[in-house]
């Protein structure tokens, strides 16, 4: 599973997840020595092996042991029989046929649904199912370990609004229906009763009754379709069902409904978390030519079409070459039959590995022409999902605590493969330097005390579904690739071969893996078990920063290096295997490489006499995962000369160090403004221009006093602007990527009237400055958007009323009702928020949790902040009943979008503070979320001292 973009920091202390800034789910609990942090949320033992069952909440990894030794593996199928109607709910029939190893206990099963019909058991019925409103208890006087048993839950449920389970959608444009099923990580129990955990991997067939207009797909193709005909349905499922459940089930009049029946081809043997369903008026694309005769075919909303078949020669081409390279570099082809990609709405992911039918998030439909980056970003998703074919579909993980074996790995994998193909349909950005930016989601987690081993103990499918973050992937991707360099490419890709081979279609465990890639790699010296306790079983940052004279001109000069964790709490410091390069006054590097050993102090030696160095940088060719503090002559040197370093990747890690001294306190983000604005109009690489303006948002929004981001958010602005005149006088066509990366930007530094009454103008067509920049759709809908939110114009109602008409008259897509809901909430009256505020809270509120999204966004207006600050105690009063009543998603949803915005910390770390107290340490995602805000509040804290102390405007 693919998580769409990582910015730097979040705009306040929230976790952004909408559109293309989803950071994932933050820190999450696992649990590791010497940390009182995470000691404080283990679950507690009980003794009943069974009563965790109970509870109502979540899977936990003791009752999922149990289960797996009562199953007898490789013995499990599905039969699952759904009637999928248009509106809000539908049935199903799942039938569970197992052999078991012993009786001793009931055997439980789980389902997280609105009603059970009948449950039969052996051919005996069931009368008032033991069900918790998760698990349904088998009574084990029923069970037989002397044949096969079937089981058969007949059900009833609603489609789910919050993406989890299975989904549903209406498109707002044409009013048609569109579902698709969302397993990982526990949420296939949503969608149909099952053994809902990894190593009971099974297969399955389904059966759909939907209506004729619907296409169905699913991880095989169907066998058999035709026209509904009761009594050609009883017929088809007469062997796997009882006629009882039939005829409760499928109705004769459903033949004058317009519906049609098909039987889908049995699955590979899968965890349950990869079983899928995707249905709806999808419009479809099939590729002309297919490689080892696998089909591959593209679906989207009818409404996305005219974008999608600019767009699908690209996707065609990015598949079908990632494919390639995993079949050559493992030498183990692709398992699977086909390989649809499906691009669905209200995705709360970037993409899902179904095996067959991966799961796209139709953001990546772009509507308008971006920049390259995002093309980029949407290649390495498919890389991504298409490495997941080998790692996690082929070979499973046997438990959560493992995840890291599916994604560090693919996340690794997907950005080596794209290096290592060519794709002709579309430039791609620079791939070193991409992947250098994803691994700053995973320095900003390791540097909070929610951070955790990459592999750990997961007590519950709770906690595993918040390990979906910047550690598992990001961090987990750099140690991946320390092995790669370690090993050497063909060692490592022949080790995965052999590895995906002697697990074909089971589970495995990291010491499974650990022992294939030691088979490759012969360094008695430093073995892969010593890397595993160092990098992957222990959690936390390491910092390095490098002590030396500049003046030395000796042959035998020395340089100290200084390695600290980043957290107390985390002590382990680390080997590292670094390049270290020292920089002369032109630019010029001289490069050696440097063993840092796992204690305070290194001691390098190097050669000075015949340079005139002037600054060093740590981890040059970005080969570790620590991170790089600069000494004071070096941070000078570069503020200065910066232009002068060649390359990309370099110059990419210099900026990053100077972003992390002012995410440190250490200097005022008007400072870096300064060196910022300075050092990109020397800058060369549309690469770098668009990670640095992300960065520099991040400063300016989130660490930056409120009185004072407005005016540097007009410096930046005017800079942009001056950038976009001189460059469509130079000539625009040759600036075509960056222009569009500067008028995003433009957008985004439009912080008050002054900014957006000339981007008004641009709209017009009246501005000198931006004539000739294109005024997009997209950004239209940003200018009107913008134009509700600021109260500067609460006067200016007929100039509100036109931009919004005139945008309504053109685009009538999803993009213009989730901005009318958000204009809706900015506008609310007192009374009215008042009534808004209790909707967010109703927890029978049955609205998408997207739409809700941008409700809350619009609710949460900084702009009226004065009528906001009684919600801030109401926020933390309801937090807890809201994760109490709500889904897990649902809750999410409310707390990154309603947390309180205020510069008032001190009363703000009160509340948190009071909040956790009083938070049981059972409820383990709102306890990270506290944790994090509470973290992230306190180093808001410091960077806004630091501004106070530092910046010039401060001071004024």
């Amino acid at each position: 599973m693919q998580i769409l973009k990582k910015i730097s920091d979040s705009s306040n202390l929230k976790i952004l997840l909408p559109a293309v800034v989803a950071l994932g789910l933050g820190g999450a609990y696992f649990i590791h020595r010497n940390s009182s942090a995470n000691q404080q949320i283990q679950s507690q033992i009980v003794q009943d092996p069974l009563s965790e069952i109970g509870q109502n909440k979540f899977l936990s990894q003791k009752a999922a042991d149990l289960r797996y030794l009562q199953v007898e593996q490789g013995s499990i199928h599905y039969y699952v029989d759904l009637l999928l109607k248009k509106g809000t709910h539908f049935a199903g029939t799942s039938t569970i046929k197992l052999s078991l190893k012993h009786t001793n206990h009931d055997l439980f099963v789980d389902y997280r649904g609105q009603k059970i019909v009948t449950l039969i058991v052996n051919n005996q019925k069931i009368e008032n199912p033991n069900w918790n409103s998760l698990f349904i208890r088998i009574p084990k006087e029923h069970l037989s370990t002397t044949q096969r048993n079937t089981i058969h839950i007949q059900y009833e449920t609603n489609y789910a609004g919050d993406g989890c389970g299975l989904h549903s959608y209406v498109d707002p444009q044409d009013k048609k229906q569109y579902l698709y099923s969302q397993g990982e990580s526990y949420f296939c129990n949503r969608f149909f009763p099952c053994l809902d955990q990894p190593d009971l991997k099974a297969t399955l067939q389904f059966s759909v009754v939907s209506p004729k207009e619907w296409a169905v797909i699913s991880n095989e193709d169907p066998e058999t379709t035709f026209n509904y005909q009761f009594t050609q349905v009883k017929d088809a499922l007469v062997n796997r069902l009882p006629e009882l459940l039939i005829n409760h089930q499928y109705k004769p009049e459903h033949e004058q409904d317009g519906y049609k029946f098909q039987i889908f081809g049995t699955t590979k043997k899968l965890p349950t978390y990869l079983f899928a369903i995707i249905a709806g008026e999808y419009w479809s694309v099939k590729q002309e030519q297919f490689h080892n005769n696998i089909s591959q075919t593209i679906y989207c909303r009818e409404s996305l079409k005219e974008y999608m078949l600019k767009m699908k020669d690209f996707i065609f081409e990015v598949t079908t070459e990632s494919m390639k390279f995993y079949e050559n570099f493992f030498k183990v082809p692709y398992q699977f039959t086909k390989y649809d990609s499906i691009f669905v709405a209200e995705y709360n992911w970037g993409a899902m590995e179904n095996p067959g039918c991966v799961t796209f998030n139709d953001l990546y439909v772009f509507r308008e022409e971006k920049p390259i980056q995002s093309y980029t970003q949407l290649a390495n998703t498919i890389a991504h999902e298409m490495a997941h074919h080998w790692f996690g579909d082929y070979v499973t993980m046997k438990w959560w605590n493992d995840l890291w074996l599916n994604e560090s790995y693919a996340d690794f994998i997907s950005f080596y493969c794209l290096s290592n193909i060519t794709i002709k349909t579309r430039e791609l950005a620079n791939i070193p330097n991409a992947f250098n930016q994803r691994k700053a989601w995973g320095y900003r987690e390791d540097q909070m005390l929610t951070t955790h081993p990459i592999a750990g103990d997961v007590l519950n499918t709770e906690v595993a579904e918040n390990i979906f973050d910047g550690i598992t992937y990001s961090k987990g991707a750099s140690c991946m690739k320390q092995l790669l360099c370690i090993m050497g490419a063909q060692a490592f890709g022949e080790a995965c071969g052999k590895y995906f081979q002697t697990f074909a279609w089971r589970n495995a465990v990291l010491q499974d893996l650990i022992d294939h890639l030691q088979e490759k790699y012969n360094n008695p010296a430093f073995t892969l078990q010593q890397w595993k306790e160092q990098w992957i079983e222990k959690a936390g940052l390491n910092e390095i920063e490098a002590k030396w004279n500049p003046a030395s001109r000796e042959e035998n000069s020395q340089l100290v290096i200084h390695q600290r964790p980043a957290l107390q709490e985390f002590p382990t410091l680390r080997v590292h295997k670094i390049k270290i390069a020292f920089f002369e006054e032109d630019g010029n590097i001289t490069a050696i490489d440097a063993l840092i050993e796992n204690k305070s102090q290194t001691v390098i030696t190097y050669n000075a006499s015949h340079h005139s160095f002037r600054a060093v940088l740590l981890n040059y060719e970005d080969q570790s995962f620590v991170k790089v503090l600069l000494d004071e002559n070096s941070q000078k040197y570069f503020a200065q000369h910066l232009h002068l370093v060649d390359d990309l990747l370099t110059r990419t890690l210099i900026y990053r160090a100077m972003f992390d001294t002012v995410r440190d306190g250490k200097l005022s983000s008007e400072e870096y403004l300064e060196f910022l604005l300075n050092a990109l109009l020397r800058e060369k690489s549309d690469d770098i221009i668009s990670s640095q303006l992300t960065y520099l948002s991040s400063a300016v929004g989130a660490m930056t006093p409120t009185k004072f981001k407005n005016t540097l958010a007009r410096r930046v602005f005017a800079f942009l602007v001056d950038q976009v005149r001189q460059l469509i006088k130079a000539g625009a066509d040759k600036y075509k990527n960056r222009l569009i990366i500067l008028r995003q930007n433009i957008l985004v530094f439009t912080y008050d009237h002054s900014s957006l009454d000339k981007l008004i103008n641009w709209w017009r067509d009246g501005d000198e400055d931006l004539k000739g920049l294109e005024v997009t759709l997209d950004s239209k809908w940003t200018i009107v958007d913008l134009v509700h939110k600021y109260k500067h114009y609460d006067n200016q109602e007929a100039l509100r009323k036109q931009l919004l008409e005139e945008q309504l008259n053109v685009d009538k897509s999803d993009k213009a009702s989730k901005v009318q809901l958000k204009i809706q909430a900015y506008l609310v009256s007192s009374d009215k928020r008042q009534e808004l505020w209790a909707y967010f809270c109703d927890k029978n509120n049955k609205e998408s949790t997207k739409n809700l999204a941008e409700q809350m966004n619009g609710f949460n207006n900084n702009e009226r902040y004065g009528e906001l600050v009684d919600y801030h105690d109401k926020f933390f009063q309801v937090i807890n009943e809201i994760f109490d009543t709500r889904s897990t998603d649902h809750a999410k949803t409310f707390y990154n979008h309603l947390f309180p915005e205020t510069d008032d910390l001190t009363t703000l770390i009160h509340y948190i503070e009071q909040t956790i107290k009083r938070t049981p340490e059972s409820k383990a995602t709102l306890r990270k979320y506290l944790l994090m805000s509470l973290e992230a509040s306190k180093r808001q804290l410091m960077q806004f001292e630091c501004f106070l102390n530092r910046a010039p405007l401060a001071r004024q």
